[in-house]
């Protein structure tokens, strides 16, 4: 019998190409944007089913559950990709954008487990996969606050994994590194108040930001994705991407400052 997952964000880089990975392995698909009509453009299989889900509207979220359970009967995988960064200093960003970046980021995607689990509950079967980031286990200058809705989602995982421990239904965590995507350029929003002690280091950050990104193609990302949804162990933590590896094996041999000053040279550098 296959298997239905949604995967949420994915009118581009990481969440349109699990669309294609998840249905080049044989899962029924159901993709979900904000905008749906962007989709006509993708080229996609006509049996893969195109929802509008935005996080921070509770009734797309339900109407999308409704429309997937309609069309598959179930679904057997949540993949919560959808989201943006908050860039800037952590005094150059307004509390309003803080709080609606957490509000997409975390009670968003929190809304949508909400939705979803239930269902995975009562039939003792499926797996939350959260995309967070290499920028959820550690802070880069000026990602300080993409970073706590990261980590707060990270966290909220391990939370899920031991509230689920005693059923079958499985959580798993997928943390890019640097990846080639749009993200910096429609996945990014900057701090608005305009300082001058952090002004030379962010205009810096933002044109290195506007020359593009060298990472890794989104469709590793994707795969790492499929391999985490697949996999019936108690695994929590999946990485993929440029420098994750590495940079996650120094955070754990180097001395914390010492960390701290490697990441923060090689990113104002």
């Amino acid at each position: 019998m296959r298997r239905t997952v949604l995967i949420t964000g994915t009118s581009s880089g990481i969440g349109k190409a699990a669309v294609m990975a998840f249905h080049r392995h044989d899962w029924q698909v159901v993709a979900t944007m904000r905008n749906p009509s962007r989709a006509a453009d993708f080229g996609w299989p006509a049996d893969i089913l195109v929802e509008r889900l935005d996080l921070n509207d509770p009734e797309s979220i339900e109407a999308a559950r409704a429309a997937a359970e309609s069309r598959f009967g179930h679904v057997d995988a949540l993949i919560n990709n959808a989201g943006y960064g908050l860039t800037g200093a952590i005094e150059t960003c307004t509390l309003e954008q803080v709080r609606d970046s957490f509000e997409t980021n975390l009670f968003g995607t929190l809304a949508a487990i909400r939705a979803f689990l239930p269902g995975m509950r009562d039939r003792n079967r499926g797996v939350i996969v959260n995309v967070t980031s290499i920028g959820g286990r550690m802070t880069f200058p000026f990602y300080g606050y993409y970073s706590a809705a990261k980590y707060a989602l990270e966290a909220t995982s391990e939370g899920l994994w031991h509230d689920l421990y005693p059923s079958a239904v499985r959580v798993k965590v997928v943390e890019p590194g640097f990846t080639q995507t749009a993200f910096a350029e429609t996945g990014l929003k900057m701090g608005t108040i305009d300082l001058p002690f952090y002004r030379e280091r962010i205009q810096r950050l933002t044109e290195r930001l506007k020359q593009g990104n060298t990472g890794t193609p989104p469709d590793v990302i994707a795969e790492c994705i499929v391999r985490a949804a697949e996999d019936p162990s108690r695994r929590l933590r999946y990485h993929a991407g440029l420098y994750a590896g590495p940079l996650l094996a120094l955070q754990r041999l180097l001395p914390g400052t010492w960390f701290m000053t490697l990441l923060r040279r090689n990113t104002e550098k």
